[in-house]
């Protein structure tokens, strides 16, 4: 039989999994023009609305095309938050990772399921469908970057509806309505 505690552990583990889930940032759109540094070129950056106090998930994909590894260390917001690289651990558990380095010819995806960057407490709200000047720091280097921020209020303290939650779900394809991702 099961123990009061194994049972309370797994419903937890289950909850926070169905929770990051759901919380999973809106890809960029499809026709997102990205930025290019150099070498390194960062391309679908999209981030989960949040009302300030809270804390956004930033993905993106970075591609190195050059000969020396790119290390990236964060995220900057007008605001100056501070902000993490997170990674998967394993078992439903994440933790800060502190840096993510991409090797020369190698394309990372920070696509929010292993590897993300949280920026937060923010000073201020990341309002659903709009689009945020932000700087990806790349070392001691901060590179100036457009954050396209997600149709659904998937970081904010509303409840989710199951609509949105699929509009924040779906993958980088256009839609016909001109609306979500």
């Amino acid at each position: 039989m099961f123990s009061l505690k194994r049972f309370v552990a797994i419903g937890v583990s289950a909850a926070t999994i169905a929770a990051y889930s759901v919380l999973q940032p809106c890809p960029a759109k499809a026709d997102d023009e990205g930025a290019i540094f150099g070498d390194v070129t960062v391309t679908q950056v999209a981030a989960t609305p949040a009302r300030a106090g809270e804390t956004t998930v930033v993905t993106l994909t970075v591609e190195n095309s050059g000969s020396d590894r790119v290390l990236v260390t964060g995220l900057r917001l007008p605001g100056r938050e501070p902000s993490r690289i997170m990674g998967a651990l394993g078992q439903g558990q994440s933790g800060e990772i502190g840096a993510l380095s991409v090797r020369p010819g190698a394309t990372e995806d920070l696509d929010g399921g292993k590897i993300w960057i949280e920026v937060g407490p923010l000073a201020h709200d990341l309002k659903p469908d709009s689009t945020v000047a932000a700087s990806l720091v790349l070392g001691s280097y901060e590179s100036p970057l457009a954050l396209h921020v997600g149709p659904v209020a998937t970081g904010s303290t509303k409840a989710i509806d199951p609509g949105a939650a699929k509009i924040a779900s779906q993958s980088h394809e256009k839609t016909d309505h001109g609306t979500g991702c």
